[in-house]
């Protein structure tokens, strides 16, 4: 069907399933066409089977060839027997190895996708381009089980250290006792020698005094015949000559009970020194274990407010990862060891891709009203309103913010992108193919380093490689330095095709528009 005559056209965004419906098939080879054949190569840029025959009426093998065979597929190579014009306007596709932006969703101002996630530039193109994570989605279920994991931690310590405490305090108070114990049997060990010496020195007094009494009772009324002497007190009774009477009988009671007295008071004076050196000993015992206990349960009341802190700390961090929060690789790394079940991150386009399938556009609408309501600040108010309009335009159009991220890239008809052979068997080529061809050999990569499991740092380069390649194709202006051909020209994109002056609209699409300006204009008139 042509359409010669239409009064208006609508640019939109397209699902993966309605850019596979507008397909003849899928782009697979880089190369476009046999150098030596000068026939297109099959699953190329130029492959007849998708994008219909280089002749009318004439399959890629040759074995159709007539007008008669129309709408008949060859069986051979796959080419469907019909006009070569069709090559104007069959599209192919590429399945791409992983997700990409749309760049004019992207890098324009202002960012619609960065509007409707809420996202500033820097940190769209930072997670686009592989320089930060992003976190895509929180599983609460695992958040809750993992607050209750820190909780029976603190409790376990509280426990362990309780009992690792109270095994210290018993031991030590074991020592103690059995240190004082120990002084305890000194001081009767001490108390009974002295009990010991006190009676032999006792009985020896008491001995010598008997003797003493006999002799003074054998001879009372008599004069001595010796000096009596009491030798364990050193004291003279009776002297030579001396009449013995009562009075040395009483003078030797006397001596005699004073050095009991004597000798009961020293031993009582060294008995009380001793055990108060003993005492003084238990009680530094005693000092020393309720020091040591104190310290004891003081380490465990820091060790345990430590891990409580750490802990608390470890809960503030739990609670604080939020979906659309960004994290440098040293963060992700940091948090994937710790909480690694309880989020979800990643990087490039696929993660942007994964957030925005899980977006309620009806419930974000709603809360952005609600928020335009509520909220006093101007600024906050005038970006809920923008962000608002994009919802609503994806709403009415009945477009998913997920098709702003192309899994399917579209293939436009090789005659929109063609090559020319020129004089001298050379030939002249679209940029396009160029582009397209960049986009195929980093998909075609990607897909084989996926498939040998190639560490994450290569596949992540990959990515990002092909994300430029795909920006370069769509608009080769936007994104940091322009692809350019050998000759240092700047390649055009599909944006160079469709904008400015000499853009498909103002040239072709809108009737005729000669620029006068620079030319002689002859006007019929007397002068």
């Amino acid at each position: 069907m042509e359409v010669k005559d239409f009064r208006a056209l609508r640019i939109s965004l397209a699902s993966p399933e309605e850019i596979r419906g507008w397909s003849y098939g899928e782009v697979t080879k880089p190369e476009t066409i046999n150098y030596r054949r000068l026939r297109p190569e099959k699953d190329g840029l130029f492959c007849e089977a998708i994008f219909g025959p280089t002749k009318d009426w004439q399959c890629y093998c040759g074995k159709y060839k007539q007008v008669r065979y129309k709408g008949i597929v060859c069986e051979k190579c796959g080419v469907l027997v019909t006009r070569s014009s069709v090559r104007r306007e069959r599209m192919g596709h590429i399945e791409l190895a992983a997700p990409v932006a749309h760049i004019w969703y992207t890098r324009r101002v202002p960012s619609y996708l960065g509007l409707l996630l809420d996202i500033s530039r820097r940190n769209l193109d930072r997670v686009l381009y592989f320089a930060q994570y992003v976190i895509i989605r929180i599983d609460e279920h695992n958040r809750a089980r993992a607050q209750k994991r820190l909780d029976d931690e603190v409790a376990r310590a509280k426990a362990r250290l309780e009992e690792t405490r109270q095994e210290k305090v018993d031991a030590i108070r074991s020592q103690a006792d059995d240190n004082i114990a120990a002084l305890r049997d000194t001081q009767q060990q001490v108390a009974n020698e002295l009990e010991e010496r006190q009676n032999s020195q006792i009985e020896a007094i008491m001995k010598e005094a008997q003797l003493l009494q006999g002799q003074l009772e054998f001879e009372m009324g008599k004069p001595a015949s010796a000096d009596i002497v009491f030798k364990s007190g050193d004291e003279l009774i009776a002297k030579k000559g001396e009449t013995l009477d009562n009075s040395h009988l009483k003078k030797l009671n006397d001596n005699v009970e004073g050095l009991l007295n004597q000798i009961k008071a020293e031993i009582e004076e060294e008995l009380e020194r001793s055990q108060s050196q003993i005492e003084a000993k238990i009680q530094g015992i005693r000092y020393q274990a309720d020091q040591e206990i104190e310290a004891q349960t003081s380490d465990n009341t820091q060790e345990l407010e430590d891990l409580i802190t750490r802990v608390e700390e470890q809960r503030q961090e739990l609670m604080g990862i939020q979906p659309m929060q960004f994290l440098n690789e040293a963060q992700f790394r940091e948090l994937e060891d710790r909480w690694g079940n309880v989020f979800e991150a990643g990087m490039g386009a696929e993660a942007l891709y994964e957030i925005c399938k899980d977006l309620d556009m009806a419930k974000m609408a709603k809360e952005l009203r609600t928020q335009i309501r509520s909220t006093r600040s101007k600024q906050l108010k005038k970006k809920a309103i923008k962000r608002l309009r994009v919802v609503e335009s994806l709403r009415k159009s009945n477009n998913r913010p997920e098709w702003m991220i192309l899994t399917v890239l579209p293939v436009i008809p090789p005659d929109l992108r063609p090559m020319v052979q020129l004089d001298g068997g050379r030939f002249a080529t679209s940029d396009l193919n160029d582009l397209y061809r960049r986009v195929i050999n980093r998909n075609n990569r990607l897909k084989r380093l996926l498939d040998l499991g190639a560490p994450d740092v290569i596949v992540r380069n990959e990515k990002r490689m092909l994300q430029e390649a795909v920006d370069s194709l769509i608009d080769n202006s936007r994104r940091g330095k322009a692809v350019s051909s050998r000759g240092r020209r700047q390649l055009k994109s599909l944006s160079d095709m469709l904008k400015g002056k000499q853009g498909r609209f103002r040239r072709n699409l809108l009737g005729k528009r000669v620029d006068y300006s620079g030319r002689s204009v002859i006007v019929i008139g007397p002068n």
